[in-house]
């Protein structure tokens, strides 16, 4: 019996704890995955401002069609160096926890309200469209990015703790290997724009709206 237990030691609250460790990686693929819900549903709706945004994104889709490999690779990167680049600035803030959290959510909303407006005006073209030349770029670039969000969680909280409670832990070169890790994430967000731009150049040309 006791061989048993300490086979397993589920009793000890290990499992708990690396749960609990690892929450907020969990919570931020949540937000992020609430935000497509949210903006594809939204994008449903009926008014004035989605209107305006069925426009914006129906342009979009045309002016990417015509664009380069390299304007689409820009365009793409872009992006995600703007998320991530908000996320690092909001990391060296002892409020930026709260703040870091929204921007999944926020990066969800954009990729749900675009592949919502292509499917509920195009059926299965769009659906075929998100699929091939949105999701799987979407797919790399927006796992680094929640990479980028949770060590800037991280950060932002440990410097929190520091200066408020007097209880963070200090550790040798935090800071440059926090960047150095940065670093490498918006380098994978790279190569998701990377194949963001292969997709485009592979696929528009069948896919005419």
């Amino acid at each position: 019996m006791g061989k048993s237990k300490n086979k397993y030691k589920v009793y000890n609250g290990k499992i708990i704890k690396e749960f609990l460790e690892n929450s907020r990686f969990f919570i931020l693929i949540a937000l992020f995955a609430f935000g497509i819900i949210f903006g594809a549903v939204t994008i449903g709706k009926s008014g004035s401002i989605t209107n305006e945004i069925k426009e914006l994104i129906s342009n979009f889709t045309m002016l990417r069609a015509g664009q380069g490999m390299l304007e689409n690779f820009c365009n793409s990167l872009f992006v995600n160096l703007f998320f991530g680049g908000c996320s690092v600035f909001l990391a060296f803030s002892i409020i930026g926890y709260p703040f870091i959290m929204i921007l999944p959510f926020v990066r969800g909303v954009a990729v749900g309200a675009v592949s919502g407006y292509l499917y509920s005006a195009y059926k299965l073209t769009g659906l075929g469209y998100s699929l091939l030349m949105i999701y799987p770029a979407a797919l790399i670039s927006v796992t680094a990015l929640i990479f980028i969000f949770n060590e800037s969680c991280e950060y932002s909280s440990n410097a929190y703790l520091k200066s408020i409670t007097g209880k963070g832990i200090y550790k040798k070169d935090e800071t440059k290997i926090f960047l150095i890790r940065q670093l490498i994430f918006i380098g994978i967000t790279a190569a998701g724009a990377l194949i963001d731009a292969v997709s485009a150049m592979l696929f528009s040309r069948f896919f005419v709206f």
